[in-house]
């Protein structure tokens, strides 16, 4: 799967997530029928994934212009991405990267400070690649990288929940799942831009040295408060000692650094602490800088070809089914929670579109407050898969449910147990404005005990089960 595949998979998936105008479940099938004739039955899931995506995405484009553009839009990263190495050069070349006046302090120039801040960025990629699980992200992203990329995240949230003002919140689903999918790929490609743009600024800053020191003479010495000459003297053999022994231009001794203190004379052309700067900053940044941006840009182009997007969550599971025709047996648990006759058709309904379609829903007894200590799962079959349901008017208490799911995870595969809570009694009795506030309450509620036991809530409202947090 490439990154246009996945685009249009997390697409077709944001649109089928919940209601909207654009699809319906009609498209749905239509969809999943003519991806199977298409691929055959023999083909694997993530191809017939892919063949219902580009399927449903081209009548998604007929019928939504924004969909159309977002399909077309491709290689617009390529285009910000040479502004902004071209910008990096700029500012390097209108630098004064000699310092104020024509006099250079060879112990402070701004070329320098580039430098140090150059090795600095190094230390932190090494010691992000150190860490566990470093070396597998590839690139060692840094803090700079980490910021930007969780405010993209943050701002494809908010442009998606503006696409569509007063409709479907399609588009929304689908920004903040590009987003999180595509943070490796988008991080990649942004350390390739980043550090093109720190090698160019490195040659634009060298650029300008040569280009002034050729219009005007510049004069190198030294001036400090603490330090002597021999102390001086080991500062710059350490820094440009190895561009000394590349270059064959000597450094001075100690006699002749103590001549070229500026409270002692004048100094001297500059020309040689420049070839040595240019070599130390060519050597440790704009080499080291290219090289970083070519592994980065690497892996960019290697994560676009093999796109990591999983197809293990209950959307996929689900396509999957509908593909080798399979029926999946579903057993409901409630627990302390009597479930009206009047809900349970739409809550096979609502198991079937999640989790169908053809799946066939067994609701067991109701497990009263105490009878968690009790359960018996023989029954439940090895690969179906067991729900939990809940009642939102509940009030979420360690000691009785949190033992409840606690018992149901200890008996089967995590994967196969579904905690889902129903809100519709307790929206019956929800009043006033602040109405939505005690809603998100509640479910935040629920949700920090469900974290204990590593399970995720499912909230539908069964009166109206379209209606799905």
């Amino acid at each position: 799967m490439n990154e246009a595949d996945a685009r249009r998979v997390l697409l077709l998936r944001a649109f089928e997530s919940g209601p909207t105008a654009s699809w319906s479940e009609a498209d749905a099938a239509w969809a999943s029928g003519e991806a199977q004739r298409q691929v055959g039955e023999r083909a694997s899931a993530e191809q017939f994934v892919i063949a219902r995506a580009a399927l449903g995405s081209v009548r998604l484009a007929e019928r939504d212009a924004a969909v159309a553009g977002l399909l077309q839009a491709s290689g617009g990263h390529a285009a910000w991405g040479w502004v902004v190495v071209l910008l990096g050069g700029v500012i390097g070349l209108a630098s004064d990267a000699i310092g104020a006046g024509q006099r250079i302090n060879i112990l402070a120039p701004p070329l320098l400070g580039l430098l140090l801040w150059n090795l600095a960025v190094y230390l932190v990629l090494a010691m992000a690649a150190l860490r566990p699980g470093g070396a597998a992200a590839g690139v060692g992203m840094g803090p700079l990288r980490r910021a930007l990329s969780r405010a993209a995240a943050r701002v494809a949230g908010w442009l998606g929940q503006r696409t569509e003002p007063g409709s479907s919140p399609a588009w929304a689903r689908f920004a903040l799942a590009w987003a999180s999918a595509s943070t490796p790929l988008q991080a990649a490609r942004l350390a390739a831009v980043l550090h093109a743009a720190a090698a160019a600024l490195a040659v634009g800053a060298l650029l300008s040295l040569y280009l002034r020191g050729l219009a005007f003479e510049y004069l190198a010495g030294w001036t400090s408060t603490f330090l002597s000459a021999p102390a001086v003297h080991g500062l710059l053999a350490t820094v440009l000692g190895p561009a000394s022994q590349l270059s064959g231009i000597p450094l001075p001794g100690v006699a002749e650094l103590a001549a070229l203190r500026f409270s002692a004379g004048p100094g001297e052309n500059a020309a040689r602490w420049i070839h040595l700067y240019a070599l130390t900053l060519g050597a440790a940044v704009v080499l080291p800088r290219l090289l970083l941006a070519a592994f980065a840009a690497w892996r960019a182009r290697s994560l676009a070809r093999q796109f990591p997007l999983p197809l293990s969550d209950a959307y996929f599971l689900r396509l999957q089914r509908a593909q080798s025709g399979e029926r999946v047996a579903v057993q409901v648990w409630p627990y302390n929670y009597q479930l009206p006759e009047a809900l349970r058709p739409a809550l096979a309904s609502w198991l079937d579109r999640r989790f169908g379609p053809g799946v066939v829903v067994s609701l067991a007894a109701n497990v009263p407050l105490g009878g968690e200590d009790e359960l018996n799962l023989a029954t439940v079959p090895s690969d179906g898969l067991l729900v939990a349901l809940l009642s939102l008017t509940a009030t979420p208490e360690r000691e009785t449910h949190g033992v409840f799911l606690r018992q149901l995870a200890a008996q089967v595969q995590a994967a196969r147990l579904v905690v889902v809570i129903d809100e519709s009694g307790f929206r019956q009795r929800l009043s006033g404005a602040d109405a939505e506030s005690r809603l998100g309450q509640r479910r935040a509620a629920w949700q920090r005990l469900l974290d204990e036991s590593g399970q995720t809530a499912l909230f539908v409202d069964l009166r109206q089960p379209e209606r799905v947090q």
